[in-house]
């Protein structure tokens, strides 16, 4: 690609020459027709000079131009003209003072055109550095742009703990000698340059410098310096790219360790919060269980029937809470540790509802529960034990938060290619302003009493639902009462007809 490039770059700059030279002859002979003093004719050629100078930044081209334009000019003011009788009368000084002017310009304009690519180039640079996301991309990245800056190969070495890693090579493919390989080791080991042209296997055909922070040593970089030297001007642009470089690894080195501070705060606040609410909330039905237990141990036998089917019935019951609490509470540990695996596959969702229909059939007597499916077959790519629970939850928050008799319905539907599972109640409803917080981890309602819980049902539905790639949400069921519909993949089968 890069010869390519250069070889569109010369015939770029053959034809803006040729242009030029055309042009100069075009306005020459307009001078000549105007009749025109040979100074303003020498002028200018001499400006067609200084353009392909500027325009091409080639010295090739300048002194092409020079010698092509030294020539016309001769012919256009010979007699006859276009003759070459003026080979007879012409000097070398006629010819070295535009070539030699020709040249610098050459140089200048070429000299400034590689500066300002250099410049454009480290900007580009900065750029990258600043989107890079993670050690290695940092290191390519200036691997890359010293291979662009400098015209020269370049061999990476990425550091993987106390070794190095397998060599990366940028621009063309140069093998080295015997003496690289132990270069770059050298030098990762004692962090300090080594290889081609220092006091250090100066045989080597790399020059290779150490990546390093105060903190760690990140990797080697090898620079091809087998045939020539690093100049000035390349070291400089060297150390410049080297310093962004240590720059990008100390800040995401230190991002890291921010995220890192982070997420142990927040861990940590977990861990508070999850201790002041078990302390708080399991306390009653705690109490509850023990007092009912102790009534019976002691005083069971003055009780009538009745009274010790009401405590016996109040311990079931406690006892129920406790252990979906608690089984909610490690559900959604697991899910926030990220320890919780997807296992998906196709089910059909009609199995799914019946699985916690049945659960909570205890719930039939107090409550009218119902199903209402758009299609039998509706299926979905799902962990089926997971999204039993997230129905479980929200049925089960329906019962209590609405007052006996009330209606739910659990519906499900297809809509925009995804399913929806709805799950309706005619209670109170929720207020406006809870709406955008009830699934947030320990939100409970103003209203809500601490035996409902702890906050955490509805934070593990949103996590659950969120790990399948779909999306939960409360509404108002109008009239009155609360809408919790969560968003599924479906999965289609094509039936053979």
């Amino acid at each position: 690609m890069q010869h390519s490039a250069r070889f569109r770059l010369g015939w770029k700059n053959g034809l803006i020459t040729a242009g030029i030279l055309v042009l100069a002859t075009a306005l020459g002979l307009l001078f000549d027709w105007l009749d025109l003093q040979e100074v303003n004719l020498y002028a200018l050629f001499l400006l067609g000079i200084l353009l392909t100078a500027a325009l091409t930044a080639s010295r090739f081209c300048s002194a092409v131009s020079a010698l092509a334009g030294i020539l016309l000019f001769e012919l256009l003011r010979a007699q006859p003209r276009f003759s070459l009788a003026f080979l007879r009368t012409l000097h070398p000084v006629d010819f070295l003072v535009p070539l030699g002017v020709a040249l610098l310009m050459g140089s200048i304009a070429h000299n400034s055109r590689r500066l300002t690519d250099r410049t454009r180039l480290l900007l580009r640079a900065d750029q990258l550095f600043l989107k890079a996301n993670g050690r290695e991309e940092i290191l390519s990245i200036t691997a890359q742009q010293l291979e662009q800056l400098l015209n020269r190969p370049v061999a990476l070495y990425v550091a993987n703990g106390t070794e190095l890693g397998p060599v990366r090579r940028f621009g063309a493919y140069v093998e080295g000698t015997a003496l690289d390989q132990i270069a770059a080791q050298w030098t990762f080991r004692n962090g300090e340059n080594s290889g081609a042209r220092t006091a250090r296997f100066a045989r080597a055909d790399f020059l290779y410098i150490c990546i390093r922070t105060e903190t760690h040593v990140w990797g080697v970089l090898g620079i091809f310096a087998g045939e020539r030297p690093l100049t000035a001007l390349e070291d400089q642009l060297m150390q410049s790219v080297l310093s962004e470089c240590t720059l990008a690894l100390e800040r995401g080195f230190y991002n890291q360790k921010r995220q890192e501070a982070a997420l142990q705060i927040r861990n940590e606040k977990l861990r508070a919060d999850l201790l002041r609410s078990i302390s708080h909330d399991l306390r009653t039905p705690l109490t509850s269980i023990s007092g009912s237990a102790g009534l019976l141990a002691d005083q069971g036998d003055s009780l009538s029937p009745e009274q010790r089917h009401k405590l016996y019935a109040d311990i079931h019951s406690d006892s129920l809470w406790l252990l979906s609490t608690v089984e909610n509470l490690l559900s959604v540990t697991r899910m926030e540790e990220g320890r919780m695996a997807l296992h998906l596959k196709p089910e059909l969702l009609s199995e799914v509802v019946g699985g916690a229909m049945q659960r909570l059939e205890k719930y039939g007597s107090t409550h009218h529960l119902r199903v209402e499916q758009e299609d039998d077959l509706l299926m979905a790519r799902i962990d089926a034990r997971l999204i039993l629970q997230v129905l479980t939850n929200l049925i089960d928050n329906a019962v209590k938060y609405t007052p006996p008799g009330s209606e739910i319905a659990v519906r499900t539907l297809r809509r925009d290619g995804m399913v929806v599972v709805e799950v309706a109640d005619t209670g109170p409803g929720i207020p406006d302003a809870d709406k955008e917080k009830v699934f947030e981890m320990f939100y409970t309602s103003a209203g809500s009493d601490a035996r409902r819980g702890m906050g955490l049902g509805l934070a593990l539905c949103k996590s659950i639902v969120n790990a399948h790639g779909g999306t939960i949400s409360v509404s108002d069921n109008v009239p009155h009462g609360a809408v919790f519909a969560f968003t599924l993949q479906e999965e289609r089968i094509d039936l053979p007809s």
